[in-house]
């Protein structure tokens, strides 16, 4: 049998998702392991687009990022430290990221092999777009010899890898880079290399370039095969939005905040709610603002869409089967003068907020960065 991915066919379930803020992964991940660890059910293939995010691994240290936090931040680049191996490395739009959640107990005790697995089809997904990549011993990824493609070019980074292992689970995985902003990676010493660069398919073919959805595509089927995956059935995700409602002020903008009653979470949020069978994601910002706050408003798409894990404790569900959902992000300008009606089996309580007191209320990832886009859509406008 050949010492690359896995052979023997095994049960997984395939979940393929557009962004993920990365703490969201983290839960995401962690709710997964749990599954996967139950004997009998399938191995886990994450595969998303994460925000703009420095991860640390084990072996990092506060030297392998060279910019103040102040800088990363207004950037809108964050950092988080993390449980997988590897030093520092990049996540961003235009970057393929899979998490390979698998429970190697059984016969597949063997990470090494599910190493060359990843790595080969990261390989293989670089053969399809004309680009010779191969591995570097005693560095896990694969790598280019970029002279091939541009003069003054030399071995750089396409794919990274960083896992993860507890009691023969794994999670965390690899990164693709297919057209990132390269540029993110200067401000890092990516995975410990100071003498070697980080490429991505756009950056070795132009406009020859695939798109990142048909890039993911390759990759999915490459790494269905490599790690012999029988994928399965799965629960699609559900949809909601959210309709980030606000008002002009006296003294500025105003966000309306409203606290969730305890059977709900007894969390601050703006107006959000799931979308009925047949409804636009539209027509569901503006039936929920009704129905929470009897207002009506001048909707405004974000272009912010994001997936996350529903936790259990907040949402019951009749089986143990882990439940994602997929938010559409608005935001809903109301007059001034409108009064709120609060729905009041939903929300105790209400108050409009300058826009650092909403963000500093606010408990998701998603709704932090719906209202980062409506300021910078106020200071443009």
């Amino acid at each position: 049998m050949s010492d690359i991915g896995f052979s023997t066919l095994h049960p997984a379930q395939l979940r393929r998702f557009g962004r993920v803020f990365y703490p969201a992964g983290l839960r995401l991940q962690k709710a997964l392991s749990a599954h996967v660890s139950q004997d009998g059910n399938p191995d886990q293939l994450v595969i998303l687009e994460h925000d703009p995010v420095f991860t640390l691994g084990r072996n990092a240290t506060p030297a392998d990022i060279h910019m103040s936090d102040d800088f990363l931040a207004a950037q809108g680049v964050s950092v988080h430290r993390t449980d997988r191996g590897g030093e520092v490395t990049y996540h961003g739009p235009g970057q393929i990221v899979a998490y390979p959640i698998c429970n190697l107990r059984g016969g597949r005790e063997d990470v090494g092999r599910l190493v060359r697995g990843l790595e080969e089809a990261m390989i293989r997904t670089a053969a399809d777009y004309g680009v010779v990549a191969d591995r570097l011993k005693g560095a896990p990824g694969i790598w280019v010899d970029t002279a091939r493609y541009r003069t003054g070019g030399g071995l750089e980074k396409l794919g990274a890898i960083g896992l993860h292992l507890s009691r023969w689970i794994t999670t965390h995985g690899i990164a693709f880079n297919v057209r990132p902003n390269l540029d993110h990676f200067r401000w890092i010493t990516p995975c410990g290399f100071t003498d070697k660069g980080v490429c991505s398919l756009a950056s070795l073919l132009g406009e020859a370039a695939p798109t990142l959805e048909a890039a993911t595509d390759r990759l999915q089927a490459h790494l269905t095969s490599c790690l012999a995956l029988d994928l399965q059935p799965v629960r699609e995700p559900s949809r909601s939005v959210s309709a980030l409602t606000w008002r002009r002020g006296p003294a500025g903008p105003e966000v309306l905040m409203m606290l969730r009653v305890p059977e709900h979470g007894l969390w601050w949020q703006s107006v959000t709610g799931m979308m009925e069978p047949g409804e636009t994601p539209e027509e569901t910002a503006h039936r929920e603002l009704m129905e929470e706050t009897g207002l009506s408003g001048t909707l405004r798409p974000l272009g912010l869409s994001h997936s996350f894990w529903v936790d259990p404790a907040i949402v019951r569900f009749p089986d143990a089967e882990p439940r994602f959902n997929t938010e559409i992000c608005f935001s809903m300008e109301v007059a001034p003068e409108a009064p709120v009606r609060l729905e009041p089996l939903e929300h105790s309580e209400c108050k409009w907020c300058g826009l650092k007191e909403a963000h500093d209320l606010m408990k998701w990832e998603g709704s932090k960065a719906a209202l980062k886009l409506l300021e910078t859509w106020l200071a443009q406008a």
